[in-house]
């Protein structure tokens, strides 16, 4: 499969125009996107691409993350050597996110800090407030991701809370998200039919379509495409994720 192949889903539209539009709020300060859903999304992996893509700053969070520990792997993912003390590092991490969002600004771009995983950290106030601090200070938009419980963890914050201006729920995928991840990412020809019957059994999850896919591309490299559902009759698509045994092709 062309793993390297980034399709741009109904949820990565989604993130995207809230990005946009945060250069239209009103409160300066108001720049926290939080971004959750269950997992299978596709949240982690859309927000790695991007921020490859568009040169964001991408953090994961950590079980045992304290605010030093997360400012020393800041300066190391943008390649500055962390000073010894926080006060240091803090003003090092406010230099170097300064640097970047203004060389994007010039590029005629929107730089941001995306936060992974963020379910570890969303009973801490001390790691949130540290991450608050720098998106304050440089009015620096900032996209939290985490799973369904995020946004009401974050509400126990006030401060935090109010600094939330966009919320982006990832959704199971759309029919057509499905067909533009075949094209793009499968190296045989996938009928209609066959997207629309794994659409079905993914139940939207794109890490148990690109599975299927997988097992689409392998058969159709054997016996040629393109790959419809009667000629794949039979054969294992993907595996239940509630049950794990097998999910077959059936014939319409």
């Amino acid at each position: 499969m062309r793993r390297n192949a980034f399709v741009t889903t109904a949820n990565v539209e989604a993130l995207l125009a809230a990005v946009a539009e945060l250069d239209r709020r009103g409160a300066e300060e108001a720049c926290l996107i939080v971004v959750d859903g269950e997992p299978g999304l596709g949240k982690t992996h859309s927000v790695q691409r991007l921020s490859v893509q568009s040169g964001w700053v991408y953090l994961r969070c950590k079980k045992e993350w304290t605010p030093a520990w997360m400012l020393r792997e800041l300066l190391e993912t943008v390649g500055i050597t962390p000073e010894y003390s926080f006060e240091k590092m803090f003003r090092q991490a406010v230099a170097a996110l300064s640097d970047r969002a203004v060389q994007a600004e010039r590029d005629g771009g929107t730089f941001c800090l995306v936060v992974d995983e963020v379910d570890h950290i969303a009973r801490s106030s001390r790691q949130l407030e540290t991450i608050r601090d720098l998106s304050d200070l440089l009015e620096l938009p900032t996209i939290l991701v985490g799973m369904g419980q995020v946004r009401s963890a974050l509400g126990r914050f006030r401060q935090i809370g109010s600094r939330v201006a966009k919320h982006v729920q990832y959704r199971p995928a759309t029919l057509d998200d499905v067909r533009a991840l075949a094209q793009a990412q499968c190296e045989v020809e996938v009928a209609d039919d066959l997207c629309a019957f794994l659409h079905e059994q993914s139940l939207g999850y794109l890490r148990e379509a690109k599975e299927g896919l997988a097992h689409i591309e392998r058969f159709g490299k054997r016996n040629g495409g393109p790959v419809t559902r009667e000629s794949m009759d039979g054969e294992v698509l993907m595996n239940d994720r509630k049950t794990g045994k097998p999910i077959k092709v059936r014939a319409a």
